[in-house]
């Protein structure tokens, strides 16, 4: 089973594929993200009637996008990754849901091994970050 996430914008997706797809949600994350994740994720596994321990690889859109969604959703993909000891695959560029599956498979075949390292987001441009106006 793969797993395979798209945090990139504000619309979220999570699919769980076996060949083909067998479980899959989508929701506008708005500014939620961090909070709504894991829950999703277990209503994913429901919805499909798996456990998380049947996931063999995931398969994760590592940019460009959302500053904020790329950092929770690769940070989330990483440790379930490190925790279940199995191949993370970032695949870059603006691909939808089957592009990511097919692109992020042909990957994960050639990372036969377990987890290796964390796989790091690509934002396209510097983060736009906004001085507190705050002086202390």
């Amino acid at each position: 089973m793969i797993l395979v996430i798209n945090t990139s914008n504000e619309n979220a997706y999570i699919g769980i594929y076996d060949k083909v797809l067998v479980a899959e949600l989508s929701w506008n994350t708005g500014k939620t993200l961090s909070a709504d994740l894991l829950n999703k994720f277990s209503e994913l596994f429901m919805k499909a009637n798996l456990e998380i321990e049947k996931v063999t690889g995931i398969i994760i859109s590592s940019g460009p996008g959302s500053f904020t969604g790329l950092r929770i959703g690769i940070s989330t993909a990483n440790t379930i990754a490190y925790s279940l000891n199995i191949p993370i695959v970032g695949v870059s560029g603006n691909k939808n849901t089957d592009e990511l599956f097919s692109e992020g498979r042909t990957l994960l075949k050639k990372e036969n091994k377990g987890f290796v390292s964390p796989l790091e987001p690509f934002y396209g441009t510097q983060p736009s970050v906004t001085i507190s106006k705050k002086v202390l």
